[in-house]
C-alpha cells in the first residue's frame, strides 16, 4: 500500500487499523455507541457493514468497532479522507451537526428531536408525538430500546369499579407506581400541592413488597383516610377515602387502568437504573426529574411520557392535566400507540435504513 497521505493519516489517528473501503461510520459519543451495540450488530447482521465509529467525545470506547475521534475542527476534512459511504448519527451534538453538513453522503439520524435536523439528512422519530411537533420525519420507533412483546394493558376492567363512589364525588385519582424508598414522602408532598385546589385520591404502590408495612407506618403521619388494599371489607372504595393502598401485584397492574394521571416510580429521586419495566398503557403518565429505568427514559425521548423538572414542576403539570381531561386523553393514546408499535422498532428502522443506503451504492 505504501506510506501513502491517507495511510500516515491512519497511522497517527487510528487504533490499530486503517480506514475501512465503503464503511458506514457511525457518529456518536463513547456511551451511546456502548448503548447501541445491539442495534450496529442488527445493521452488520443485516448486510449494512463494514461499520466504524466517529467518536464525538474522549470518553474511553472499549467496543467491537474500530474509531477514530472527530477532531473539534475540521469536519469536512476528515470526511474528505475518510469517505464514508453514509453517515449513521446516534448523538445530536454540535459537531455531530458539523459532520452532517459537510457531508457529501446520505446521513441518518436515529431518534431526532430537533427541526434542524431535517434539513441535515434523513430523519427516524421515535414517535408521531415527535413527527408531529418537529414538522417531519419518519417515525419507526426507538430502534435503541427494543423488547420483543409490548406490555398488556390492564384487562380486569371490574378493578376499577371499586371507585365508583370516589367518581360519583368527583373526584380524581392520581397513581404513584412503584415507588422506591424516599418516594412515598414526596408523592404525599405532590398529592396534598395538587389537592389544594380540587379533591382528589391518592394511589400509592411501593415497588417492594418488603416495605409494605414500613411505609404503611411511616404514612400514618399525614393523617389522611387511608385504605389499604388487602384490608377492606368491600370491594367499593369509601367516598371519603384519600389514600389507597396497594399491596399486591395484581392491583399494582390493574390500577393502571384506573387512574386519571400515573407518576412513574423509581423517577423521584435518582440513584442506579432500574431493571427494564416498560410503561403500562392505561393512562396519561408522568415521570419525576430521574426517569432511570431504561424503557421509561425511551418513552421520555418519544415524547409520549413527560419527565418533569423537579417535584415543584410535577405538580403544576399534574395539576393542568388534572383539568385537562383531553388532554390527558391524547397523551394516554399516544403512549399506547407507541408501546404498541415498538416491538417492531428495530425491523422498522432496519428496513428504512436499507432504503436510505441503496442512495449510497
Amino acid at each position: 500500500m505504501g506510506d501513502t497521505p491517507l495511510l500516515r493519516f491512519a497511522q497517527w489517528y487510528w487504533p490499530g487499523k486503517p480506514p475501512l473501503a465503503d464503511t458506514c461510520w457511525v457518529v456518536a459519543t463513547a456511551a451511546r455507541a456502548c448503548g447501541a451495540q445491539e442495534l450496529l450488530a442488527a445493521l452488520q447482521g443485516a448486510g449494512h457493514g463494514p461499520l466504524a465509529l466517529l467518536l464525538l467525545d474522549e470518553g474511553g470506547y472499549e467496543g467491537p468497532l474500530p474509531w477514530v475521534r472527530m477532531p473539534a475542527l475540521g469536519a469536512a476534512r476528515i470526511l474528505s479522507r475518510l469517505k464514508p459511504r453514509i453517515l449513521l448519527c446516534l448523538d445530536d451534538d454540535p459537531r455531530a451537526r458539523a459532520a452532517a453538513a459537510a457531508a457529501s453522503c446520505p446521513v441518518v439520524w436515529v431518534n431526532g428531536r430537533a427541526p434542524e435536523l431535517l434539513s441535515l439528512g434523513a430523519v427516524a422519530v421515535a414517535s408521531e408525538a415527535v413527527a408531529l411537533r418537529i414538522g417531519g420525519g419518519v417515525v419507526t420507533g426507538d430502534p435503541l430500546s427494543a423488547w420483543p412483546a409490548a406490555p398488556a394493558a390492564p384487562a380486569d376492567t371490574r378493578f376499577c369499579e371499586r371507585f365508583q363512589a370516589v367518581r360519583k364525588a368527583g373526584r380524581w385519582v392520581v397513581y404513584f407506581a412503584g415507588t422506591e424508598p424516599g418516594e412515598e414522602a414526596l408523592a404525599y408532598t405532590t398529592f396534598l400541592a395538587l389537592s389544594a385546589g380540587s379533591g382528589g385520591l391518592l394511589a400509592l404502590a411501593p415497588r417492594d413488597p418488603g416495605r409494605h408495612e414500613e411505609v404503611y407506618r411511616e404514612a400514618i403521619k399525614y393523617h389522611l383516610t387511608t385504605v389499604r388494599q388487602l384490608r377492606l371489607m368491600t370491594s367499593e372504595v369509601p367516598s371519603k377515602t384519600r389514600v389507597y393502598y396497594i399491596e399486591s401485584a395484581e392491583a399494582r397492574h390493574a390500577m393502571h387502568g384506573c387512574a386519571d394521571l400515573i407518576v412513574a416510580g423509581g423517577t423521584l429521586v435518582g440513584g442506579a437504573p432500574l431493571p427494564p419495566e416498560p410503561p403500562v398503557a392505561g393512562a396519561a403518565i408522568l415521570a419525576g426529574p430521574y426517569p432511570r429505568n431504561p424503557l421509561l427514559m425511551a418513552a421520555v425521548d418519544a415524547e409520549v411520557v413527560v419527565s418533569c423538572a423537579d417535584i415543584a414542576d410535577l405538580a403544576r403539570v399534574a395539576g393542568t392535566w388534572l383539568a385537562d381531561a383531553a388532554g390527558r386523553g391524547r397523551m394516554a393514546q399516544a403512549l399506547g400507540r407507541w408501546l404498541a408499535s415498538q416491538p417492531e422498532a428495530r425491523a422498522r428502522f432496519l428496513a428504512w435504513f436499507a432504503e436510505v443506503s441503496r442512495g449510497a451504492a
